[in-house]
């Protein structure tokens, strides 16, 4: 199974427990690494759009590639009225999104770095840094808590998630303090890190 057949399957239930979650909550400790308004947005693993609508909000040119088509579909209905480019596509490739050739100010890829095989993660951070603008910066959350395989979660860790966006050609700016999890799940926290191309 993909990572993205259970949002197919579960759209409607992840899509109500992801839209009410606070964006500005999320990314408090990180808030003064998101870039202002006219700045491009290239949101990896969009979901419920949550972060992609907040993004255009805040005057971002914001693309967001979701590979559920279930998912994406509820969030460009729900988010119709904002100015949101919305692409079919996956890691850790992204070869839709590469063939147009654009470059982006400004990444981010929240509660997408568990679903990715150990094997793709190092091609995933390269394809990143290729579709950053020099300059630009990368925010990635990260889930740590064991690994499930029903929902095609993996293990992680933050250290190896360093490590790997050094080998991409990332310099590490930020890395954000452990924080409990947004749902409460005792053995469940989260990371932030913060990661420029320069």
């Amino acid at each position: 199974m993909t990572s993205w057949q259970q949002y197919n399957e579960k759209a409607l239930s992840y899509f109500d427990s992801y839209i009410g979650m606070s964006f500005d909550e999320i990314f408090s400790d990180v808030a003064g690494y998101i870039p202002s308004s006219g700045a491009s947005c290239l949101d990896i693993g969009s979901g419920s759009g949550r972060d992609s609508a907040a993004l255009a909000k805040r005057g971002l040119k914001v693309t967001a590639v979701e590979p559920s088509e279930e998912f994406r579909a509820l969030a460009q209905n729900y988010h119709k009225d904002l100015d949101i480019k919305w692409i079919d596509d996956t890691l850790p490739n992204l070869n839709k999104l590469r063939s147009i050739d654009e470059k982006f100010d400004f990444i981010l890829m929240s509660a997408v770095w568990m679903h990715l095989p150990p094997a793709d993660r190092t091609q995933a951070l390269h394809t990143a840094y290729q579709l950053l603008k020099s300059s630009g910066r990368m925010i990635v959350t990260l889930r740590l808590g064991p690994a499930e395989p029903e929902r095609v979660i993996y293990e992680i860790s933050t250290e190896e998630a360093l490590a790997k966006a050094k080998d991409a050609g990332f310099e590490i700016e930020f890395v954000n303090p452990i924080k409990e999890d947004g749902f409460k799940r005792n053995n469940v926290t989260w990371q932030i890190i913060v990661l420029s191309k320069p």
